[in-house]
């Protein structure tokens, strides 16, 4: 019986994915509107409650697959320009990332954010008409601002049958601007004073409580989805 098989592979790549460890030198982009106890947590090096598991490793994998399906496209348009993976830096704020695509048309620039749901989030969001997730716009805002474009998108696409919802984002929104600097300013006074911001109070069902993976570290109870505020 011949050993191979593409099941030991991708396998074997989840479980190469787990061992990765990089330091957090900045605050990235990405992290924004989520639990600023936990970023600045993960930032300082503490190992989270939990790793991730074999299935969110393939969650995140099958995102980069649905993100370069979609910039292979766009790279088929005609009369346009792109770079993926466009670095964000600004050593002043102390924040970092990657934009997924900027596209250059006819010198006007427009930044792309490439998001995959599943089926059930996708048209709940869809049937929900509130547009995108609070975070992705925070996220979205901060690369416009870093690399100064004055319009940017959110893409979301539907796992199942590549339906998709697009959302744009303005740099001249004062709103997001003051969200954004606000948290930045929270995680850069906490890591000047070396001390973790506050715990906020969420609602029980609050995301950002779901899925934080520092809970256990900052409120030491493992329970702390029980509490009540």
């Amino acid at each position: 019986m011949i050993e191979w098989s593409l099941q030991k592979v991708i396998n074997d790549t989840v479980n190469f994915q787990k061992e990765e460890k990089r330091e957090i030198n900045s605050w990235h982009c990405s992290k924004l509107g989520q639990c600023l106890t936990g970023v600045y947590l993960e930032r300082l090096g503490i190992e989270p409650d939990e790793q991730f598991d074999d299935r969110t490793l393939r969650v995140f994998s099958a995102g980069k697959m649905f993100e370069q399906w979609v910039v292979d496209l766009a790279k088929k348009s005609n009369h346009v320009q792109l770079e993926e993976q466009v670095r964000v830096e600004n050593k002043e704020l102390n924040f970092s990332g990657y934009a997924d695509l900027v596209v250059d048309i006819d010198g006007q620039k427009l930044l792309y954010e490439i998001k995959s749901k599943n089926s059930r989030a996708f048209w709940y969001m869809r049937g929900k008409g509130e547009g995108a997730n609070h975070h992705h716009l925070m996220q979205t805002w901060l690369y416009l601002y870093g690399l100064q474009i004055q319009e940017g998108r959110i893409l979301y696409i539907e796992k199942d049958s590549m339906s998709v919802l697009e959302y744009p984002v303005k740099l001249n929104n004062e709103e997001l601007e003051n969200e954004v600097m606000q948290e930045l300013k929270i995680l850069n006074e906490a890591w000047k004073q070396q001390l973790p911001p506050p715990v906020p109070k969420f609602d029980k069902g609050d995301w950002r409580a779901k899925y934080c993976r520092y809970h256990k570290k900052c409120t030491n109870c493992e329970k702390y989805l029980d509490l009540n505020f």
